[in-house]
Protein backbone atom coordinates (compact mmCIF):
# COMPACT_ATOMS: atom_id res chain seq x y z
CA UNK A 1 0.00 0.00 0.00
CA UNK A 2 1.62 3.53 -0.71
CA UNK A 3 2.62 5.67 1.73
CA UNK A 4 0.02 8.63 1.03
CA UNK A 5 -2.44 5.83 1.42
CA UNK A 6 -1.43 4.79 4.59
CA UNK A 7 -0.86 8.53 5.80
CA UNK A 8 -4.82 9.41 4.80
CA UNK A 9 -6.26 5.90 6.22
CA UNK A 10 -4.65 7.01 9.42
CA UNK A 11 -5.50 10.72 9.52
CA UNK A 12 -9.13 9.59 8.93
CA UNK A 13 -8.60 7.34 11.49
CA UNK A 14 -7.30 9.90 13.98
CA UNK A 15 -10.60 12.17 13.13
CA UNK A 16 -13.01 9.48 13.44
CA UNK A 17 -11.73 8.61 16.79
CA UNK A 18 -11.33 12.52 18.13
CA UNK A 19 -14.98 13.22 16.82
CA UNK A 20 -16.25 10.18 19.02
CA UNK A 21 -14.36 11.71 22.29
CA UNK A 22 -15.35 15.22 21.40
CA UNK A 23 -19.40 14.51 20.50
CA UNK A 24 -20.75 15.15 24.13
CA UNK A 25 -23.28 12.57 25.27
CA UNK A 26 -26.82 12.89 23.90
CA UNK A 27 -28.67 14.17 27.33
CA UNK A 28 -32.16 12.24 25.89
CA UNK A 29 -30.66 8.96 26.99
CA UNK A 30 -31.66 10.21 30.69
CA UNK A 31 -35.19 11.06 29.76
CA UNK A 32 -36.95 7.29 30.23
CA UNK A 33 -35.28 6.74 33.35
CA UNK A 34 -36.50 10.47 34.66
CA UNK A 35 -40.05 9.94 33.54
CA UNK A 36 -40.27 6.57 35.01
CA UNK A 37 -38.92 8.04 37.94
CA UNK A 38 -41.53 10.85 38.32
CA UNK A 39 -43.93 8.39 37.46
CA UNK A 40 -43.28 6.24 40.50
CA UNK A 41 -43.01 9.39 42.81
CA UNK A 42 -46.37 10.81 41.61
CA UNK A 43 -47.83 7.11 42.24
CA UNK A 44 -46.24 7.14 46.07
CA UNK A 45 -43.49 4.89 45.84
CA UNK A 46 -41.55 7.21 48.30
CA UNK A 47 -44.08 5.18 51.26
CA UNK A 48 -44.93 1.91 49.17
CA UNK A 49 -41.72 1.13 47.67
CA UNK A 50 -38.89 3.48 49.46
CA UNK A 51 -35.88 1.50 48.76
CA UNK A 52 -36.27 0.70 44.94
CA UNK A 53 -36.59 4.87 44.43
CA UNK A 54 -33.90 5.30 46.13
CA UNK A 55 -31.79 2.81 43.95
CA UNK A 56 -33.47 4.30 40.89
CA UNK A 57 -32.63 8.12 42.41
CA UNK A 58 -28.59 7.07 42.94
CA UNK A 59 -28.75 5.31 39.21
CA UNK A 60 -30.12 8.58 37.69
CA UNK A 61 -27.34 10.52 39.49
CA UNK A 62 -24.37 8.10 38.33
CA UNK A 63 -25.81 8.02 35.17
CA UNK A 64 -25.80 11.82 35.01
CA UNK A 65 -22.39 12.45 36.10
CA UNK A 66 -21.20 9.63 33.98
CA UNK A 67 -22.60 11.51 30.68
CA UNK A 68 -21.16 15.14 32.28
CA UNK A 69 -17.48 12.58 32.21
CA UNK A 70 -18.18 11.78 28.80
CA UNK A 71 -18.61 7.60 29.55
CA UNK A 72 -21.63 7.76 27.74
CA UNK A 73 -21.57 3.36 27.45
CA UNK A 74 -21.48 3.48 31.51
CA UNK A 75 -23.93 6.20 31.72
CA UNK A 76 -26.91 4.25 29.25
CA UNK A 77 -26.16 1.67 31.41
CA UNK A 78 -26.42 3.51 34.69
CA UNK A 79 -30.14 5.50 32.97
CA UNK A 80 -31.35 1.96 32.14
CA UNK A 81 -30.84 0.21 35.41
CA UNK A 82 -32.37 3.91 36.75
CA UNK A 83 -35.10 3.22 34.58
CA UNK A 84 -35.92 -0.42 35.40
CA UNK A 85 -35.69 0.18 39.36
CA UNK A 86 -38.45 3.16 39.04
CA UNK A 87 -41.07 0.89 37.13
CA UNK A 88 -40.11 -1.64 39.66
CA UNK A 89 -40.94 0.85 42.41
CA UNK A 90 -44.25 1.72 40.51
CA UNK A 91 -44.98 -2.18 40.16
CA UNK A 92 -44.63 -2.10 43.78
CA UNK A 93 -46.38 0.88 44.62
CA UNK A 94 -49.29 0.14 42.29
CA UNK A 95 -49.39 -3.60 43.88
CA UNK A 96 -49.37 -2.29 47.55
CA UNK A 97 -51.89 0.61 47.13
CA UNK A 98 -54.75 -2.61 45.52
CA UNK A 99 -53.34 -4.85 48.26
CA UNK A 100 -54.52 -1.89 50.54
CA UNK A 101 -57.74 -0.87 48.81
CA UNK A 102 -58.86 -5.16 48.35
CA UNK A 103 -58.43 -5.35 52.06
CA UNK A 104 -60.74 -1.97 52.94
CA UNK A 105 -63.25 -3.68 50.81
CA UNK A 106 -63.02 -7.07 53.05
CA UNK A 107 -63.50 -4.78 56.17
CA UNK A 108 -66.35 -3.03 54.41
CA UNK A 109 -67.79 -6.26 53.05
CA UNK A 110 -67.63 -7.79 56.46
CA UNK A 111 -69.37 -4.79 58.24
CA UNK A 112 -71.90 -4.62 55.82
CA UNK A 113 -72.69 -8.84 56.64
CA UNK A 114 -72.60 -7.86 60.10
CA UNK A 115 -75.31 -5.31 59.76
CA UNK A 116 -77.20 -7.46 57.59
CA UNK A 117 -77.24 -9.95 60.08
CA UNK A 118 -78.28 -8.37 62.75
CA UNK A 119 -80.88 -6.52 61.34
CA UNK A 120 -82.02 -9.59 59.07
CA UNK A 121 -80.88 -12.72 60.55
CA UNK A 122 -78.36 -15.62 59.61
CA UNK A 123 -81.08 -16.47 56.57
CA UNK A 124 -80.34 -13.54 54.81
CA UNK A 125 -76.77 -14.28 53.88
CA UNK A 126 -77.46 -18.17 53.20
CA UNK A 127 -78.26 -18.36 49.40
Amino acid sequence: MPRHLMRSFAAMALLALAACATTPPDPQLLENAELALRQAEQAGAEEYAPLELRFARERLEAARSQMDNARATEGRRLADEAEIEAQLALARTRAARTRAELAQRQRDLERLRADLEEAFGEQVLEP
